[in-house]
């Protein structure tokens, strides 16, 4: 499996959009076998709240 790499303004998008006071709707989407499910696994690693 590649190594996880240039994604950082994505995983910046993704963490304002659950630090936000707001309620936002943040849309992920692409290609297929693109990362998309990964990406948001990593986005959420550290939260505690994460469902």
């Amino acid at each position: 499996m590649p190594a996880f790499v240039n994604r950082e303004r994505e995983l910046d998008r993704l963490h304002e959009l659950y630090d936000s006071d707001s309620a936002e709707l943040g849309v992920v989407y692409g290609r297929r076998r693109m990362g998309k499910t990964a990406l948001v696994v990593k986005s959420i690693e550290d939260c505690d709240d994460a469902v």
